[in-house]
């Protein structure tokens, strides 16, 4: 499954609000009992999460969310990253307990620098 198909099978799956979509970054309210079919479709795609609901944020998903918003410990985060591109979805809970909002986006790498600097992090680890 490409990027855009996975946006298309999320943009299938109920959901209360549609707020933004572009062809790199998809942003929908779900409510929160509707939520399973949409981890599903997620965890066929990216995995497991890197980051599950309840565990506190390592450093590498501080790091992966910053650009995004970042991560606190009742978000949930999936991530995965290819040659010059990385993808992620989130999962950020509302106070009421009642919906979730869930962003799924893919960014794009200058090619050189995304090799070194992914090559650093390798050497010198980033966790």
């Amino acid at each position: 499954m490409t990027f855009s198909e996975l946006l298309v099978e999320i943009q299938k799956l109920k959901r209360e609000e549609h707020r933004l979509q572009t062809e790199d970054n998809l942003e929908v309210v779900i409510a929160k009992d509707c939520l399973e079919p949409v981890v599903k479709v997620l965890t066929e795609y990216f995995g497991p999460p890197l980051k599950p609901q309840g565990d506190a944020p390592s450093r590498e998903a501080k790091e992966r969310a910053a650009p995004h918003g970042g991560i606190r410990k009742e978000q949930t985060m999936f991530f995965r990253q290819g040659e010059g591109v990385s993808e992620c979805a989130l999962f950020w809970p509302w106070g009421s307990g009642t919906r979730v909002t869930v962003k799924i986006i893919q960014s794009k790498s200058s090619g050189a620098d995304a090799g070194l600097f992914g090559a650093l992090k390798g050497l010198f680890g980033s966790k």
